[in-house]
Protein backbone atom coordinates (compact mmCIF):
# COMPACT_ATOMS: atom_id res chain seq x y z
CA UNK A 1 0.00 0.00 0.00
CA UNK A 2 1.17 3.46 -1.13
CA UNK A 3 1.65 6.34 1.34
CA UNK A 4 0.20 9.89 0.49
CA UNK A 5 2.69 12.60 0.93
CA UNK A 6 1.67 16.01 1.43
CA UNK A 7 4.92 17.70 0.88
CA UNK A 8 7.62 17.33 -1.91
CA UNK A 9 9.77 17.53 1.85
CA UNK A 10 8.35 14.14 2.57
CA UNK A 11 8.58 12.11 -0.52
CA UNK A 12 12.08 12.95 -0.01
CA UNK A 13 12.54 12.24 3.04
CA UNK A 14 11.08 9.09 2.82
CA UNK A 15 13.23 8.18 -0.64
CA UNK A 16 16.03 8.63 1.73
CA UNK A 17 14.48 6.38 3.92
CA UNK A 18 14.02 3.56 1.10
CA UNK A 19 18.05 4.14 -0.22
CA UNK A 20 19.61 3.90 3.36
CA UNK A 21 17.06 0.65 4.37
CA UNK A 22 18.59 -0.65 0.60
CA UNK A 23 22.01 0.13 0.90
CA UNK A 24 22.00 -1.52 4.70
CA UNK A 25 20.31 -4.66 2.86
CA UNK A 26 22.85 -4.90 -0.09
CA UNK A 27 25.86 -4.92 2.55
CA UNK A 28 24.05 -7.07 4.63
CA UNK A 29 23.99 -9.61 1.41
CA UNK A 30 27.96 -8.62 0.67
CA UNK A 31 28.74 -9.77 3.27
CA UNK A 32 26.47 -13.39 4.08
CA UNK A 33 28.00 -13.68 0.53
CA UNK A 34 31.49 -13.10 1.65
CA UNK A 35 30.71 -15.84 4.64
CA UNK A 36 29.00 -18.44 2.57
CA UNK A 37 32.06 -18.07 0.34
CA UNK A 38 34.48 -18.65 2.92
CA UNK A 39 32.72 -21.39 4.62
CA UNK A 40 32.51 -23.32 1.20
CA UNK A 41 36.40 -23.22 0.39
CA UNK A 42 37.88 -27.09 0.78
CA UNK A 43 40.09 -25.93 3.45
CA UNK A 44 37.52 -24.72 6.08
CA UNK A 45 35.26 -27.90 5.24
CA UNK A 46 38.18 -30.23 5.76
CA UNK A 47 39.05 -28.10 9.30
CA UNK A 48 35.21 -28.21 9.96
CA UNK A 49 35.06 -32.30 9.86
CA UNK A 50 38.67 -32.92 10.86
CA UNK A 51 37.39 -31.12 13.91
CA UNK A 52 34.29 -32.15 14.97
CA UNK A 53 35.65 -35.77 14.59
CA UNK A 54 38.69 -35.35 16.81
CA UNK A 55 36.18 -33.69 19.47
CA UNK A 56 34.19 -36.34 19.45
CA UNK A 57 36.51 -39.22 19.63
CA UNK A 58 38.60 -36.70 22.80
CA UNK A 59 34.88 -36.54 24.21
CA UNK A 60 34.30 -40.50 23.96
CA UNK A 61 37.73 -41.53 25.03
CA UNK A 62 37.69 -39.35 28.39
CA UNK A 63 34.53 -40.96 29.40
CA UNK A 64 35.34 -43.91 31.57
CA UNK A 65 38.76 -44.92 30.02
CA UNK A 66 42.11 -45.01 31.78
CA UNK A 67 43.53 -41.63 32.43
CA UNK A 68 46.68 -42.84 30.89
CA UNK A 69 45.33 -43.99 27.74
CA UNK A 70 43.13 -40.52 28.10
CA UNK A 71 46.08 -38.40 28.46
CA UNK A 72 47.88 -40.50 25.26
CA UNK A 73 44.74 -39.88 23.35
CA UNK A 74 44.71 -36.16 24.25
CA UNK A 75 48.45 -35.84 22.58
CA UNK A 76 47.96 -37.56 19.87
CA UNK A 77 44.75 -35.39 18.85
CA UNK A 78 46.52 -31.94 19.58
CA UNK A 79 49.41 -33.35 17.75
CA UNK A 80 47.15 -33.99 14.55
CA UNK A 81 45.23 -30.72 14.93
CA UNK A 82 48.73 -28.73 15.11
CA UNK A 83 49.57 -30.64 11.78
CA UNK A 84 46.40 -30.15 10.63
CA UNK A 85 46.67 -26.08 11.44
CA UNK A 86 50.48 -25.86 9.81
CA UNK A 87 48.81 -28.33 6.79
CA UNK A 88 45.71 -25.47 6.68
CA UNK A 89 48.55 -22.80 6.05
CA UNK A 90 50.28 -24.10 3.23
CA UNK A 91 47.21 -24.90 1.40
CA UNK A 92 45.55 -21.75 2.02
CA UNK A 93 49.42 -20.29 0.65
CA UNK A 94 49.11 -22.66 -2.44
CA UNK A 95 45.29 -21.51 -3.49
CA UNK A 96 46.16 -17.71 -3.01
CA UNK A 97 49.17 -18.34 -5.81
Amino acid sequence: MMKKFKSIKQLQTEKMRLIQQQEKLENKIRSNWNELKECLKPVNIAKDIFSKVIKNKTEQNLNGESILKSTFTYGVTLLAKRLLDKAEEKLDKFCRK
